[in-house]
């Protein structure tokens, strides 16, 4: 029972995430912008955030040092790849830009190697080579129909959420994940709404923008990690990271569906190269006994 509802957990967290860039896209498509958009997600989601943490009684006192580190953390790592996730949108489709980011597993193992010496094993070789060929086949044989920025800041959310993982690993060990969750996304909240006031950057509110920005603070922010932590309890991180990759399948499929976004068979074979590298980097890897 308990593996059954940590499949369904995982399942419906990694569908809402799904769901960021189609609330993000409709968002756009109904006058908003990144700024307003993203303020607006965050704003919303710290409040309820904030009200769990109360409500349940989670140890939100980490000391002065410990709640700055997180702060700065959620700052120069969540928010940044946030940014260039939600402007990748006005370049290119939400499947591509879901696809691309989902590349950051890789570039977490990547990086590893070469600031940790992180050992490649042949789980990680062989999805370092099937997201390479995918990435190949997405951006290679596209490049006429796509515009590079889009490409760029995708690669770009992806590189600074892969540094924003690895720094986190480091920084919020033993610390509650929701707890966690709610000072990054206060810190993003707060630094989102200085960044407009003081670039003027925000566009007229109207109902179809809050009501969008309001799907993805509930559904692709708070039900979304709240569910995927509920997951991890119960059926470990690496169950988790499998069945989380139907998070850009959802992406895709949704994107035709709502936003007639389609992508060409090309793209579709290279974005199931890289889930495909995905699930086997999370497979464990099996020890050789010694004779």
């Amino acid at each position: 029972m308990e593996k059954k509802a940590g499949i369904l957990f995982t399942g419906i967290s990694a569908a809402c995430f799904g769901f960021l860039p189609i609330f993000a896209s409709l968002a756009y498509r109904s006058g908003g912008n990144a700024v307003t958009v993203i303020s607006i997600r965050f704003l919303i989601a710290v409040a309820i955030l904030w009200s769990i943490v109360f409500l349940k009684g989670k140890n939100y006192k980490l000391g002065r040092h410990k709640i700055l580190q997180i702060i700065m953390l959620g700052i120069f790592g969540y928010i940044s790849a946030t940014a260039a996730y939600f402007t990748a949108l006005n370049y290119i489709s939400a499947p591509l830009v879901a696809l691309l980011f989902y590349t950051n597993p890789i570039i977490v193992c990547i990086l590893s190697y070469f600031i940790f010496k992180e050992e490649i094993n042949l789980n990680k070789a062989i999805a370092l080579g099937l997201s390479a060929l995918g990435l190949m086949l997405i951006v290679g044989l596209s490049l006429g129909n796509i515009d590079i920025k889009g490409v760029l800041l995708a690669f770009l959310a992806a590189f600074l959420y892969s540094g924003y993982i690895m720094a986190g690993d480091k920084i919020v060990k033993g610390i509650d994940p929701v707890v966690t969750t709610t000072y990054v996304t206060s810190a993003c909240a707060s630094a989102t709404v200085l960044f407009g006031m003081i670039t003027n950057s925000f566009v007229k509110i109207n109902t179809v923008i809050f009501i969008y920005s309001s799907f993805m603070a509930i559904f692709s922010t708070v039900i979304a990690i709240l569910f995927f932590f509920e997951g991890i309890k119960r059926i470990g991180g690496s169950q988790v990271a499998i069945i989380s990759t139907i998070e850009p399948m959802v992406t895709v499929l949704m994107s035709a569906l709502l936003l007639g976004d389609n992508m060409n068979l090309p793209q579709i074979l290279g974005g199931t190269l890289i889930i495909v590298g995905i699930i086997i980097l999370q497979r464990p890897v099996k020890i050789k006994q010694k004779a």
